[in-house]
């Protein structure tokens, strides 16, 4: 399946997409996958993890206690080439959302943090895109939060 992978990555997920075959097939030799069935936790919120997620097939939820009351809110759904898992990766930080398979066989690849530090420093750009990404979602959840005296 590396093959495979390598080529998914390329073509799927933009922030990947600039790499050369190599330096994927670097990592793909590596990556983990996991397949879910419909309803299952990929990762709860305020788990700590040291891989970067990627959707390979089917979709998952995002979703996060926010605010005083802790309400939860549905931030964004995932399809096959979306990400997540950056935030923990680059700020050292667990996980803000929790995310949940929302179809059945939805599969996950799962790269380590070593082969993302590869990665990372291959291309310093992925690291700025990622961390654009970042302030973007981070305002999503802000935006998500109830206001108060709302």
């Amino acid at each position: 399946m590396p093959f495979d992978d390598t080529v998914f990555l390329k073509s799927k997920v933009d922030v990947l997409s600039f790499f050369t075959d190599e330096q994927l097939r670097r990592v793909t030799s590596v990556i983990d996958r996991k397949t879910y069935n419909k309803g299952q936790t990929v990762m709860f919120q305020g788990e700590v993890t040291n891989n970067f997620f990627v959707v390979k097939k089917g979709k998952v939820m995002v979703v996060a206690k926010v605010g005083k009351e802790k309400e939860r809110v549905e931030l964004a759904e995932l399809k096959a080439g979306d990400f997540f898992g950056e935030m923990s990766l680059l700020e050292s930080t667990a996980a803000t959302a929790t995310i949940k398979s929302v179809e059945e066989g939805t599969e996950i690849l799962m790269i380590p943090h070593d082969s993302f530090q590869y990665l990372l420093k291959e291309n310093p750009l992925l690291e700025k895109t990622l961390r654009d990404r970042i302030a973007a979602r981070k305002q999503q959840k802000s935006d998500a939060s109830p206001k108060e005296g709302a």
